[in-house]
């Protein structure tokens, strides 16, 4: 380490703490240099009476407002609970009392098989893209051009924008009042 300027705040503090490498240079620098040396015994100034303020007993953990508060109670009400179980078991009941009921009625029902399915899912596709390619856009009639001149167009396009900038600026001066 060459010290040709002042030392930095950072090589102070590490001769303060014995961690600095370069102790001499730092030592001969601070015989011949006044500022660094007012900036060192600043420093031990201030590292002296922070260490002479007196030990404080916190009134409240710091760690309390960084934790995060438990929003819900750990355990749910009895009464929540006990509604919860009852429930249950009624559908539970319910589900053993009709399950004979039900299966008298499931041969009834008639599920198509898989293929099926896919056999109309492919033949309603089929029918949805003939009719989508088939399909046309109504004609619009004819519109008839109107022949205005350049003038008259900047003129209204001017007018109308100094219409919007005045409305504007009476909308915007209500709302700051």
């Amino acid at each position: 380490m060459l010290l040709t300027d002042h030392i930095s705040d950072v090589q102070l503090n590490e001769y303060l703490d014995n961690e600095s490498a370069a102790r001499a240079q730092i030592e001969t620098h601070l015989s011949s240099c006044a500022e660094c040396a007012a900036r060192l015994t600043a420093l031990k100034t201030l590292f002296a009476e922070i260490e002479s303020l007196p030990e404080l007993e916190l009134t409240q953990p710091l760690s309390a407002r960084f934790l995060p508060t438990p929003s819900l109670s750990p355990q749910l009400p009895r009464w929540l609970t006990l509604t919860a179980t009852l429930q249950a078991a009624l559908a539970l009941i319910t589900v053993i009392v009709a399950a004979p009921f039900i299966s008298r009625l499931l041969p009834v029902i008639q599920m198509p098989s898989l293929t099926d399915l896919f056999l109309l899912l492919q033949s309603q596709w089929t029918v949805w893209l003939d009719t989508l390619s088939t399909f046309q856009l109504p004609t619009l009639p004819q519109i008839p051009t109107l022949e205005i001149s350049s003038l008259v167009l900047a003129l209204t396009l001017a007018g109308v924008s100094m219409l919007w900038l005045v409305g504007n600026g009476l909308l915007l001066r209500n709302q700051m009042k």
